[in-house]
């Protein structure tokens, strides 16, 4: 399984993301974000189903065009 490197203070205490964030991920910000860190390493594919998962949502939310 491979990781990527993302900044603690982009998902980190953003409550937008709580919802389809994995629990791996966020024990993973949250450790760097108290060990003073700005990034944090978090398995690729928790990371891109959390942002589907969150695109999916945005894209119902959406008003129809009725057109």
């Amino acid at each position: 399984m491979g990781t990527i490197e993302i900044k603690v203070s982009d998902y980190y205490d953003k409550p937008k993301f709580y919802a389809y964030m994995p629990e791996e991920i966020f024990n993973a910000l949250e450790a760097a974000f108290i060990a003073g860190e700005k990034t944090a390493i978090v398995p690729r594919f928790a990371f891109e189903l959390m942002l589907k998962n969150l695109n999916n949502e945005t894209e119902k939310e959406k008003p129809q065009n009725t057109n």
